[in-house]
Formats: structure tokens, sequence, C-alpha cells
């Protein structure tokens, strides 16, 4: 399958366009691709997962070992998909709202609060979330248990998971409270797994890599089976793989050009 490419500040703006969610229009714009794609199956709710370190080059590598998301993949459109930054907060941030980090300025989750002090209406911090909540639609974030907090009183529905030395366990947890939260059935609801992220840093041979994708894929078959029909899933990485050398030591020059731009994948698909 052929490639499309996009921006991750794309998102947020394309599920603004495909729910008719109202939002000030962000840097990032509606993606066409999709908006055909979801028009001809009638999608009518949004799924954001975010697969941390699940950079481009590493889902074509991985994608052997992770059947459903290859099967999901199959079923719909693939994109290598440039992320504005490196690191998780920011990364995160610009998926959810639209923005580049030089727009929002969320580095950390401490500067969601910093941020909000000096002018909480700014709508650059604002997610797609919250748009969707203020429109009187149905939204729901299931995260770690800081960035949670973050959406207190700004979102109805929000699961938080303390982190956690076990990452497949917290994972594990993390798909438990999205399969409790796709039962309200939320227009947008965004969920965060960490283990491949987590191994990047600590595992030292493919092997232990291909463990936490198995453990992922699990989890997203979990949460594909219980969707309802329509429901549109954007599941994408924040950031090219961490640990980059270790990972790139047999690398081809496109897989290495792919790190170095930040290349991450987006895969998007309707139930």
């Amino acid at each position: 399958m052929k490639a499309l490419e996009c921006s991750t500040i794309d998102i947020a703006p394309t599920i603004s366009r495909l729910l008719k969610i109202p939002m000030v229009p962000p840097s990032g714009r509606p993606i066409p691709e999709v908006e055909n794609y979801a028009k001809e199956r009638g999608c009518k709710r949004a799924v954001i997962i975010v697969i941390d370190s699940l950079g481009y080059s590493l889902y074509r590598h991985l994608s052997p070992v992770m059947k459903n998301l290859h099967e999901i993949t199959e079923s719909g459109l693939l994109f290598k998909c440039r992320s504005p930054a490196t690191i998780t907060s920011p990364a995160i941030a610009s998926i959810f709202t639209g923005y580049l980090p030089e727009e929002h300025n969320i580095y950390s989750t401490a500067n969601i609060y910093s941020e909000r002090a000096k002018n909480s209406e700014n709508p650059r911090l604002r997610s797609i979330m919250e748009w969707a909540c203020r429109a009187g639609m149905k939204s729901a974030a299931v995260i770690e248990t800081e960035g949670a907090e973050s959406f207190r009183g700004r979102i109805k529905d929000f699961y938080g998971v303390p982190n956690s030395e076990d990452i497949l366990d917290y994972d594990c947890r993390i798909t438990e409270y999205a399969l409790q939260a796709m039962k309200e059935k939320p227009d947008v609801l965004s969920v965060h797994l960490r283990a491949l992220d987590r191994y990047s840093h600590r595992a030292e041979t493919w092997k232990e890599m291909k463990k936490a994708a198995k453990a992922i894929d699990k989890n997203l078959e979990m949460i594909f089976q219980s969707a309802e029909k329509g429901t549109m899933f954007f599941i994408c990485g924040d950031h090219a793989v961490h640990g980059g050398k270790k990972w790139l030591e047999n690398a081809t020059q496109e897989e290495i050009m792919n790190h170095e731009k930040n290349y991450v994948a987006l895969i998007v698909s309707c139930s």
C-alpha cells in the first residue's frame, strides 16, 4: 500500500470537519483523502489512538507482527505523517489541538496550566475533545493520570491510569478504560498507549520490541471489536522511535530519512 502524506496537526481539523464540530480553524488543515473515505462510509464518530513512538519506518518494520493493525490498514488509509515534535507532550498536544508546539506552547503537562492561566479562552490550548464538549457532544480521554487531570472541568469523561514500571499492564488498564468509555458512545475519544515507547528506551533486541508491538496489537483488537459501526479510527504515532541509533543500526537510507524527518504512521479506518 502506497502511503499518502500529511501532518499530525491535520488530524483535529479533519475530525472537526467530518463530525461538524465547531472550532477556531487551527494551523492544520482537513485531509481530503480522509474526508472522501469517511463520507463514503457514513462515519459518525472518531477515536484517536496515539501509539507512542510509532514512527513510520518502525510501523513498516513491525507490521508483520501487528496483524490486527495491518488488517485495519488494509481496509483503510495509510499516511506518512510529519510530526512537529520529537517528545511526547508537545507532539500529542499538536495532535489534539491542530497547532504547532510554538503556537500552543505545551511542552509538559505543567505548561497546560501555566498557559491557561495566561488566557483560559486561548483556542490554541483547546483539544478537539473540548471543542466537541462545548458543542454539546460527548467526548472522552483515556491517558496517564496527570494528563487526564488536565481535562477536569473541560470534558465530562476522562480516565487516568497511574504511571507504572509494568508498562504492559499499564496499557491493559488504559484499554480497559477505553472499552468502558466506548460504552457511553462518545463522539470523540482519545487513547494513549505507551508500551512501544518504553521498550524503545529499555529494550536491546528486536525480539523485545516485537513483544511490545504484539501486546499493543492485542489491545487494539479489543478496542476495534468493541466499536460500533461508523466509528472512524485515527491511529498514529506521536514521534519517531526513541533510541534511534540502536534501532537504525541496519536501517536503509529511506528509513533513516524517515526517522530524521520525524515521520510517524497514521492509519485511518472506519469500522
